[in-house]
């Protein structure tokens, strides 16, 4: 194919050309790609200042501290080299990361006073990244010229355990009581800056709908970013239990009424429903339920006053009360 269009290019400048030779046409384009071939390898022969960006891998942290912050990905090197040796590195380049130790850098840190900032010259360390990427490159500046490791204190702290959940029932159906999970807390090991703020561990999210038993699952947690766990999972219970309805009636008191006036209300009672945990029914206490009047609303334009209920129970799932309005007359005091 290509063989095609050199011969059509060359009958066309034939056609325009007097005298054209398909030899001599031949002849030229070899020695004007031996020509640029010497020329390319005469310039690759001379030494040349250049930039190139190094990636970098840092290895060996120091166990009994953690990073906080980020360090810089690559080096910028101003360097030295043969053109051959530049062109050679930089088409390997992607595939050869530097390794920078950070223990031994910390350990010749410039900044000894703090035991959780070091500053590193990058520039002290020039031999060391000559080497690695080539005997035949002369670094002549580094940028970042020197890097800062900020390690935060490890410490560890016992932190509970919270589970993320989204849960439907169905009809006549709730919660025996809380979600659990077993541990119900972790040691949790971590930079001193992180676990000082983590009130607690949460689950990965899960959803359960139209329960209508008790679920015991295992599910996994998921831990803070720079924080370190013995596991990652832990036993889920949700306790399901039936509901059922309870009515009763509770007097209508009066409040802020004067002493020689009394109010009476019609009706007098009203009447309370509750949905309530078959297992919480003993539990339920009628005096945390209140429903009055209050003597200072009363207008001569209304022959009702409104009914203000409260509930004060921590068993009952949803209340109800009527009626919301009552009738009333005012007795004198003798």
């Amino acid at each position: 194919m290509k063989q095609f269009w050199v011969k059509k290019i060359f009958l066309f400048v034939k056609r325009k050309v007097k005298n054209f030779s398909y030899h001599k046409a031949l002849v030229f384009v070899v020695c004007l790609a031996l020509s640029s071939l010497l020329w390319l390898l005469n310039s690759l022969e001379k030494r040349y200042t250049s930039k190139i960006s190094v990636p970098v891998n840092y290895v060996d942290f120091p166990k009994d501290k953690q990073l906080s912050g980020s360090l810089p990905k690559n080096l910028d090197l101003m360097v030295d080299a043969y053109g051959y040796t530049l062109l050679t590195y930089k088409l390997r380049l992607a595939f050869s990361p530097i390794l920078l130790n950070v223990s031994e850098l910390i350990d010749n840190a410039l900044d000894r006073g703090n035991r959780y900032k070091y500053t590193v010259s990058a520039v002290s360390h020039k031999e060391e990244i000559e080497k690695q990427i080539s005997s035949e490159i002369r670094i002549l500046s580094i940028k970042p010229d020197t890097l800062v490791f900020n390690f935060s204190k490890i410490i560890s702290k016992k932190i509970r355990v919270k589970p993320s959940l989204k849960l439907s029932f169905e009809s006549q159906y709730s919660l025996a009581d809380e979600p659990t999970t077993v541990p119900d807390s972790f040691l949790v090991s971590g930079p001193k800056d992180i676990l000082d703020t983590l009130k607690f561990i949460p689950t990965n999210f899960y959803s359960f709908t139209k329960l209508a038993h008790s679920i015991e699952q295992r599910i996994t947690i998921q831990p803070p970013s720079g924080v370190k766990l013995d596991t990652k999972e832990v036993n889920l219970t949700i306790p399901v239990e039936q509901n059922t309805e309870v009515t009763f009636e509770i007097p209508i008191q009066v409040i802020n009424n004067p002493s020689d006036i009394n109010v009476k209300t019609f009706p007098g009672k009203v009447k309370v429903t509750c949905r309530i945990g078959l297992s919480k029914y003993k539990n339920l206490d009628y005096s945390t339920f209140h429903a009055y009047v209050n003597f200072e609303k009363i207008s001569l334009k209304d022959p009702r006053l409104a009914v203000t209920f409260e509930s004060h129970s921590n068993v009952v799932l949803a209340v109800s009360y009527s009626p919301k309005e009552v009738e009333y007359i005012l007795e004198h005091e003798k």
